[in-house]
Order: C-alpha cells, then structure tokens, then sequence
C-alpha cells in the first residue's frame, strides 16, 4: 500500500506492505456540496441564532474582524470577502472595518505574513492590527468563575459589532479550536492567557473535551464576557478545502463544527499500538516543533507503553519558541517543569511539559529539516525520511509488529475502546 503523508508544503509517499499495517487512520471522505464561496454566502444568508449580518451592522461604526494568524490552517482569504461584501452592501464604510488578527502569544505577523494571509487587496485597503502581547492596551471585560482577570485587545472591546472568523478542529487542551478561542488566547493579554493555559493539568483538559474542560470554559466565559455579535466558521477536509460553513450566533456555530469534526476525525482504536507513523499535517501545523507537538500529543494518548512514535514534520522554523527552548534545556524531566509552571505557569514552556512528559513514556522518531545533532539533544531519533524510520522501528520492536499510520495527526482525535 502507498501511503501518502503531508511533510511541509510538499509530501512523503512510503510504500508498506498490508501486513504491516494495523490501521490507516484516514477522515471520512468529504467533498463540498458545492463551491466554497457558495456556501460562505449560503452561511452568512442563513444564519443560526442571529439577524442577518446585514441588519446587525445596521448604523454601527466601528466593526471588529477577528481573524486567525499564519499558524493556522483557516482560509481567511477565502471566508473574508463574502463577509466584507456583506458589509459593503450595508454601506459600511471600509474605514469602519478593523481586522484583527488573532496572534495569542505568537508574534506579530510581518506586513508580507498580513498580506499572505488576507490577500494584498484586504491588507491595503482596510485597517489591519495584530495583537502584540508587548505593545498592545488591553481592557478588562470582568472576572471569570475561576477567579482570573480577563483582559482583552481594546479595539476589539470597544468595538460596537464584533465579527469573529476562522476554521474549527481539535486542540489538544483546549478540547477544539474555533469561535471562543479566537478572543481567548487570539486577543488576550499574556496574563490572562498564562491563568488560563495554567489549567492544563486538569484531566479534561485533552482532545475533543469540552463539557468539564477548564480551559474550554474559561475561553467561552471570556468570550461572552467581551461579546461576539457574530462568528463565521468552516471545517476543512485533510485536503485543506472547506466542506463546512455556519454562520451567527458564536455558541451554536461552535456547536455544529464540533459535531462536523468529530464525525469527520474522531477514530477507534481496539488496542493500543506499538508503532505509530503520524504525520503533522505539514504546512502550516508542522512550521516548528511548537505546533508539531499536537500531531506528537494525539499519538501520545494511544501508544502502547515504551512503544514508538514515528513524527513526519518539516519544522523549517526549529522549535519555535524561545521559551520552550530554554525549559528544555533547564529541566530534565516532566515533573519537573509541571513543578515550575504550576509555581508559575509560562506560555512556551507549556510545551516542554508536553515534550518531556511524551519522551518519558515512549520513543520519538523525528523525521524533519531540523540539524540531526540538535534533534538527539531534545531526546528525539532524528531519521531523513519516514522509510528509514520505520524500518529502524522494526528492527526495534520486531518485524512482525504492526504500524497505525495517522496521515493528518493534528486534525484526528485518536480514542481507544475501552
């Protein structure tokens, strides 16, 4: 069987035999129902639990636009002109419009990442901020039942309609991504984001759980509390294409993305395999190590213990965050670094947690751009292509062990039947 797996923009084929194979791990096939900007508009005229956002923006002069940064896969470029046609429409004016990209702790995205990621035309002819933990003013919109101040971007406070944009998969402690994360951590302050992060090590804290999930409900508690008038969501297909759109009320829209990725993305597995070959996603979830580590974390949570983990990730830019860098190399274990951030939670060293937590329990392959020499230092095998990788990890386990082979880690949900 060939067996295609994403590795940056391009792709790794590997050629496995059928009796190797325990699983492919594949989406359910889904193609549009018909073309994406039809159903974009077929969205914003009906949808759910709001007005039309035409009769919302109805003498409102300041609109915020929220929109993901280039660390994640959301079609901006495609979901945001139907939504500006919409407001032209209404005669809002383009210097009523500012959209605001939604960077959480990452850093601010160049003037040639703001027009890669809106298109040159949207970058030029409206007003485009991001969020900068560093340099932007933040309001407090309340307390949350956990006792944590929420601080959110003060454009977007005191904007009077507030329009939130992007796409819905899973998270791997936020349960999923989409609506409420895009204001909590895309437009909070570094300390209200630190508090809520901080609540990690809660047990439902993990892919695809949202009801008892801490962090989940904090993120939809500072998202109510700083307001949303509007939301317009997709779910992508392994292809990158958009097979699902909902538009209007934030909660209902999250609702049916959810229910969308789970019966496109959630699989079952009957036993705990010894060999895992998973694949980032490649461009832009494998960029660095940083967002990388989801694919690592969803394999992490079936392995068999001490089994492997073949991780197939282009990281052109290394491990991406200073932070995450410098825990790892200050402590030498996952206690540890839960010991640190439980005395001080950190954005950045969350994922030396995960790092150290993951290599404690079983072995990593890496298969990557990163320097062979510095990837053994993170306690990581460094191989040239996945081939190679695998057959080093029947060498190890044994020639009759079998392979689950998850071609899109970051965007499938791993569960065992228990």
């Amino acid at each position: 069987m060939n067996i295609t797996l994403p590795y940056g923009k391009k792709t790794f084929t590997v050629e496995l035999p059928e009796d190797k194979i325990l699983k492919v791990i594949s989406a359910k096939s889904m193609q549009a129902s018909q073309p994406c900007e039809d159903l974009i508009t077929q969205a914003l005229q009906n949808p759910s639990g709001t007005k039309k956002i035409q009769d919302l923006v109805l003498n409102k002069k300041n609109i915020a636009i929220v929109v993901d940064d280039y660390t994640r896969p959301s079609p901006t470029k495609q979901l945001l002109p139907p939504l500006l046609t919409e407001l032209h429409n209404a005669y809002i004016p383009e210097e009523h419009i500012t959209i605001i990209i939604a960077t959480g702790t990452h850093t601010p995205p160049t003037n040639d990442q703001i027009e890669t990621l809106l298109g040159r035309d949207i970058a030029h002819r409206y007003r485009v901020i991001a969020n900068d933990n560093d340099k932007s003013t933040y309001m407090s919109v309340g307390t949350s039942k956990y006792g944590h101040d929420i601080q959110i971007l003060k454009e977007y406070v005191e904007a009077d309609c507030k329009i939130l944009v992007g796409d819905i998969e899973y998270h791997y402690f936020a349960g999923f991504g989409g609506t409420r994360k895009s204001v909590l951590p895309g437009i909070a302050a570094g300390m209200t984001i630190q508090q809520n992060h901080a609540m990690m090590f809660h047990h439902a804290s993990t892919t695809g759980s949202l009801k008892e999930n801490p962090i989940n409900l904090e993120m939809t508690e500072a998202m109510d509390l700083a307001g949303c008038d509007f939301a317009l969501y997709c779910v992508l297909n392994e292809h990158h294409d958009i097979v699902g759109v909902w538009a209007g009320d934030a909660h209902q829209v999250m609702e049916a993305g959810v229910n969308f990725v789970n019966n496109m993305y959630q699989q079952t597995l009957e036993e705990k395999p010894e060999i895992i070959l998973i694949s980032a996603d490649g461009h832009p979830h494998d960029i660095n190590l940083y967002q990388a580590m989801k694919a690592m974390y969803t394999a992490s949570q079936v392995i068999a213990d001490g089994g492997i983990i073949i991780l197939v990730a282009a990281c052109p830019e290394g491990m991406g965050n200073d932070r995450y860098v410098r825990w790892m190399e200050q402590y030498c274990s996952a206690h540890e670094i839960q010991e640190g951030l439980e005395s001080c939670f950190q954005i950045g060293a969350h994922k030396a947690y995960y790092h150290r937590q993951i290599i404690e329990e079983a072995t990593v392959y890496l298969v990557s751009s990163m320097d062979p020499s510095y990837v053994k230092e993170l306690g990581f095998h460094p191989f040239s292509n996945p081939k190679e990788a695998l057959d080093h990890a029947f060498a190890h386990e044994g020639k009759d062990k079998k392979v689950v082979v998850v071609p899109n880690g970051t965007t499938s949900h791993l569960v065992l039947n228990r």
